[in-house]
C-alpha cells in the first residue's frame, strides 16, 4: 500500500450555502449567509491523505 499526503493551496470559490448570492432565504425571510458573510465567495483549501492499494477480487 502506498500513502501520500496532498495539499491543495487556497483558492476563491462560490459559496455552496448561498450559491454566490450572499443571502439565504428560508420561509420567505432573507438573511446574510453565515458561510461567506454576504460576499458570495469563500476561500477553500484542502489537505488529504491518499491511500493506494491493490484491488483483489475474492
Amino acid at each position: 500500500m502506498k500513502t501520500r499526503s496532498i495539499t491543495k493551496p487556497e483558492k476563491v470559490a462560490l459559496c455552496r450555502e448561498c450559491h454566490g448570492r450572499g443571502t439565504v432565504s428560508k420561509l420567505g425571510f432573507s438573511r446574510l449567509c453565515p458561510n461567506c458573510e454576504g460576499s458570495g465567495r469563500v476561500l477553500v483549501s484542502c489537505e488529504m491523505t491518499l491511500h493506494v492499494r491493490p484491488y483483489k477480487v475474492h
